[in-house]
């Protein structure tokens, strides 16, 4: 991918979401960012919080609401600051900043999903992807994820990537893995540690 791509960053105000929130959130925002659903570069960070198991998702303080998008898109998506998304709870949006992709070479994503159920379907679809791809990396797999939107159900696993260069680390960042961008999934953030992959 030639093109720059930043995280716009967003403080958030709120309490809680829906614990399956993802299609909501994804919906909430095309609402006032109509490019969204046809920008392939963009993607919706998941949310940071933390649920007793109820069907709540607690947002942390320091909440964020985060788009990974093209440079160019950063000014158009700042829409969004100061307006109050729907996500099965409210939130208030506040101002962005923009953050640059990360140099660090061991990455993470919570939710990748390529269509498959299987655990050995799931990493061997990986392993070729980046083999296609000409990315050499190792692979580790995490805990099984689903969720639930409007017009369906996806599955997939965390994963853990790592032994990636500097070059390559950034340019999975920029093109993401899988399907369900805009819902959180298949969007790579740095891993400090080379740690099992259990959340």
């Amino acid at each position: 991918m030639s093109e720059d791509i930043v995280d716009l960053v967003f403080p958030l105000h709120g309490e809680a979401v829906a614990l399956d929130y993802a299609d909501l959130l994804c919906r909430a925002i095309e609402a006032r960012l109509p490019w969204l659903a046809d920008e392939p570069a963009a993607g919706v960070h998941p949310l940071a919080g933390v649920s007793p198991g109820d069907r709540s998702l607690y947002l942390t303080r320091r909440a964020k609401l985060a788009l990974r998008l093209p440079a160019r898109r950063a000014e158009s998506a700042k829409a969004l600051q100061g307006t109050r998304l729907d996500v099965g709870g409210v939130i208030e949006v506040g101002k962005a900043s923009e953050r640059p992709l990360s140099k660090i070479t061991t990455l993470y994503s919570s939710f990748v999903t390529l269509g498959v159920e299987q655990e050995d379907e799931f990493m061997a679809a990986c392993a070729a992807h980046f083999k296609a791809a000409g990315i050499p990396v190792e692979l580790v797999c995490g805990k099984a994820r689903v969720a639930h939107g409007q017009h369906g159900t996806w599955r997939g696993y965390s994963l853990m990537l790592f032994g990636l260069s500097m070059e390559n680390s950034l340019r999975v960042q920029q093109e993401g893995l899988g399907g369900e961008r805009k819902r959180g999934c298949g969007i790579f953030i740095p891993h400090k540690s080379v740690a099992p992959v259990s959340e």
